[in-house]
C-alpha cells in the first residue's frame, strides 16, 4: 500500500487512483455511476496494458475472460513526482504518464483539456481504495 513519500507504487494501486481522480472530473457527466462502481469498472475492460517506469498504456475492451488477469499490475511504477491521466473514451484507451514538476503537470492537464475529447487530471495519491 502507497504511503505519502514512497518512491513507488505498484501500477494497480497508481490505477485505482487514477480512475478515481478521473472520476472526480467527469463526474457531472457520470450522474448516475458510483465513484466505486466506475473504478471497478475502469479496470475490468482493459484488454492490453503496457508498462514502463513512467508511463502505463491501456487499451480497453470487453476486458478479459473469467479467470484471466492482467499482466503487470503488481509491477513498481515511480512515486517520487506526479502522475498525469489522459483518457480518450471515444478511442478505448488511456495513458498514465510520470511527470517530475508539478507546474508541467498541471500545464500538462490544462493543455490536453483545452484539445477537447479527452479526460485529463493529475493523479491524486492520496486517494483510497480497495480493490477484492
Amino acid at each position: 500500500m502507497y504511503k505519502s513519500g514512497d518512491t513507488m507504487i505498484e501500477v494497480r494501486e497508481l490505477l485505482i487512483k487514477a480512475f478515481a481522480s478521473a472520476w472526480r472530473v467527469r463526474e457531472d457527466e457520470l450522474e448516475l455511476t458510483d465513484r466505486d462502481s466506475y473504478i471497478q469498472s475502469s479496470i475490468t475492460v482493459i484488454d492490453t496494458l503496457q508498462v514502463s517506469p513512467e508511463m502505463i498504456y491501456a487499451e480497453e475492451g470487453p476486458g478479459l475472460t473469467d479467470g484471466e488477469e492482467l499482466d503487470h499490475l503488481s509491477d513498481l511504477v515511480r512515486a517520487d513526482g506526479l502522475w498525469v491521466y489522459y483518457g480518450v473514451p471515444d478511442e478505448n484507451y488511456f495513458l498514465v504518464t510520470w511527470m517530475s514538476d508539478e507546474a508541467a503537470a498541471r500545464q500538462k492537464v490544462a493543455d490536453l483539456t483545452a484539445q477537447g475529447g479527452c479526460v485529463a487530471c493529475v493523479v491524486d495519491l492520496s486517494e483510497e481504495w480497495r480493490f477484492d
